[in-house]
């Protein structure tokens, strides 16, 4: 299982109930993340990582959707097994990588080149301080 990771600057953090709400700068883009810890402070560099399998791809993004990290990306490259495929994102100049089934694959119709949306549920990423 590959694990993503993002350089960015902690933007933004509120805590209550013992949760920590990070609103974190990824180049200009805004990541969101939930965690019950925090060593962090606000302007600081931090890393953001999640794992290949909480990455979700969409072609289209309905804007009633429950989702905050929702960003544009390039298809790079399509591993295809036949059961799982790995999908490679290009975004910001870097490279992500995305676990689907290849059911979903054929359902989305991806091809390399294509612009799609990657998703990630605040939940799913952690936050570390650098």
């Amino acid at each position: 299982m590959i694990v993503n990771e993002l350089s960015g600057i902690l933007r933004n953090m509120m805590h209550k109930n013992g949760v920590y709400f990070f609103e974190v700068n990824v180049d200009g883009d805004g990541f969101f993340a939930l965690q019950l810890h925090n060593s962090c402070k606000v302007n600081s560099s931090v890393k953001l990582r999640f794992s290949e399998g909480d990455i979700s791809i969409a072609k289209k993004i309905h804007p009633e959707i429950s989702i905050s990290n929702i960003h544009k990306a390039t298809i790079k490259n399509i591993e295809n097994d036949n059961l799982l495929c790995r999908v490679e994102l290009y975004y910001k100049e870097k490279s992500l990588f995305s676990l689907i089934t290849f059911k979903s694959l054929k359902k989305l119709d991806l091809k390399i080149n294509d612009k799609v949306y990657f998703l990630i549920e605040a939940l799913s990423v952690e936050v570390f301080c650098e």
